[in-house]
């Protein structure tokens, strides 16, 4: 997942919401529906609505990556991320996080085995060719001429004129053609960690000369954060808070009458990657000494 490109997902979502409301206007009705109330009629009424829903469908309002673009861009909103913390109480332990397993084909280890009988009660398989088997470990796999794959357990024979496998008992290989030794490892296994950080995130709606079109903006930004709330998850955020600022013209340009109305959103964000590859076994060999101190093969 790499790391969460927080700002960069709130633009993704604020532009679907603009984009869909630039196409379907009529969810304008719904926003703004407040403008209908007796006490609002008289002064905005619906021609406020028709007003605001010709406005967005013919004008662009930007969106930008810091306040400092702002008096260029205006009308507009921008986003800045204001605190990134990895607070303690939301990580896990060790920073830990789920391996993840991409396919890869197997090392052949002996690319030729030519069988000779199979024994259905020990589990023998006979080898007739003149291969090294010695290398041979439990949990490399026997592939037959017609691609069944059987597991190699314990208790093989390397010598001349007595080479076989133990494929255990029951099982039914193709003794017709030649077969393969190889890994068991069919996987390249990534171990990953992940930390998540409490970020806060400014989204200011900034105009020009305009004070009610600050405040519609941002009306409409607050409605596209709350009815998108699961594209955000989709996208690796999961919102927290909100907290609405005052509005002002900005102190900054105060010459050029913009103005602002800001809310800090509050989320939760994952940053994860891969650490390194896990090292798999696929030989399972062992030897366990009994209690008389005397190895015993297994």
């Amino acid at each position: 997942m790499g790391c969460p490109l927080t700002e960069f997902v709130f633009e993704s979502v604020i532009r679907d919401g603009l984009g869909d409301l630039r196409t379907t206007p009529s969810k304008l009705d719904d926003i703004f529906s407040g403008f209908l109330a007796a006490y609002q009629s008289t002064q905005y009424g619906q021609a406020k609505i028709d007003e605001i829903k010709t406005y967005i469908v013919n004008n662009q309002i930007r969106i930008v990556q810091a306040l400092g673009m702002a008096p260029m861009s205006v009308p507009c909103i921008s986003i800045q991320l204001m605190r990134a913390a990895e607070d303690s109480d939301i990580q896990n332990i060790g920073n830990e996080f789920e391996e993840r397993d991409d396919s890869t084909t197997p090392t052949v280890y002996i690319p030729t085995i030519t069988p000779g009988t199979y024994n259905n009660t020990t589990g023998i398989l006979t080898v007739v060719n003149a291969v090294d088997l010695s290398t041979v470990c439990p949990g490399w796999i026997y592939v037959d001429a017609s691609d069944n794959k059987f597991a190699i357990g314990s208790g093989n024979s390397n010598l001349s004129g007595d080479k076989f496998i133990n494929i255990g008992p029951g099982q039914t290989p193709d003794i017709g053609g030649d077969g393969r030794i190889e890994s068991s490892i069919d996987v390249i296994r990534t171990e990953r960690r992940m930390i998540r950080l409490r970020e806060t995130i400014s989204l200011g709606c900034h105009a020009k000369d305009d004070i009610h079109l600050t405040k519609l903006i941002y009306y409409i930004l607050v409605y596209i954060l709350k009815s998108r709330q699961e594209s955000l998850i989709t996208r690796g955020i999961t919102l927290d808070a909100g907290d609405a600022s005052l509005f002002d013209r900005a102190e900054e340009y105060q010459g050029e009458n913009i103005f602002s109305r800001y809310t800090s959103v509050g989320c939760i964000t994952e940053y994860i990657w891969d650490q390194g590859e896990v090292n798999l076994i696929d030989c399972f060999d062992a030897t366990i000494t009994l209690d008389s101190g005397e190895p015993n093969d297994c």
